[in-house]
């Protein structure tokens, strides 16, 4: 889907949970994924660059097992994410907003993920405002305001760490209907001095590969950002928004 889309590069990030009762827990096989992504590199090597990354779910209480994973692995690209408030998953839905004011729900998860990013293990930190994705069938529209300086925290230990924060267009699929982070959030970071961002379309189905990319391109550089973020052997690299808008007009 990816090659038919005309997509230049794709990267794949397993999630890697270590929450016993996550359904991911244990089913991470390095050896075949690394085979994996060797045999997609060989089918479709000569039309895009495919890269090998993972997604690693934070929890403060599994920090050390984090650091140990990494041992021995090479990956292109390392994302953190906050998906666990007080050990339950936000997917869970039913069971971790029902009686919770708004504060109650999403202030607990913008502090895991601050703790994630000061850390400093990861490129980059995934969905900022995951927590809207269900708290909207909930609470209403998300407002992040309330939550702006804890959330300015966040941004400024994503600077000063030297990762990118990523806009991430599943959100425009789900119910906020809107990107994460959403575009305020973005307009901090660039007015703190933000500059590295990355975009993707969190694809977990064929066919929402690439959807929303060139949205996400368009607010981007609206927004005061000229390049996107791109990892290799954890090395980041810069592409030219205007340039990658244009290419698609063509």
């Amino acid at each position: 889907m990816a090659a038919a889309r005309g997509l230049k590069e794709i990267c794949f990030t397993e999630h890697i949970d270590f929450d016993p009762t996550d359904s991911c827990y244990g089913t991470f096989n390095y050896a075949l994924y690394l085979n994996q992504i060797d045999e997609a590199r060989g089918l479709f090597g000569n039309v895009m660059s495919i890269r090998c990354g993972v997604e690693i779910d934070y929890q403060d209480k599994y920090r050390s097992q984090i650091r140990d994973f990494f041992d021995g692995k090479k990956f292109d690209y390392i994302i953190g994410a906050a998906h666990y408030v007080n050990g339950i998953i936000l997917e869970n839905h039913n069971r971790y907003f029902p009686g919770k004011t708004a504060s109650e729900a999403y202030m607990p998860y913008f502090d895991n993920t601050l703790a994630a990013v000061e850390t400093g293990l990861f490129d980059c930190i995934a969905h900022l405002d995951l927590c809207k994705r269900y708290g909207v069938r909930y609470l209403g529209p998300f407002n992040w305001e309330p939550y702006r300086e804890r959330i300015e925290e966040i941004l400024r230990a994503v600077i000063s760490k030297d990762m990118a924060l990523e806009i991430n267009t599943s959100g425009l699929r789900q119910s906020p209907k809107d990107i994460y982070p959403t575009e305020g959030i973005l307009s901090l970071y660039r007015s703190l001095g933000g500059s590295h961002i990355t975009v993707g379309s969190d694809s977990h189905k064929v066919e929402d590969v690439g959807a929303g990319v060139i949205h996400a391109l368009g607010i981007a550089r609206n927004t005061g950002f000229n390049a996107v973020s791109v990892f290799t052997n954890r090395c980041r690299n810069e592409l030219n928004i205007a340039e990658m808008l244009e290419a698609t007009d063509e």
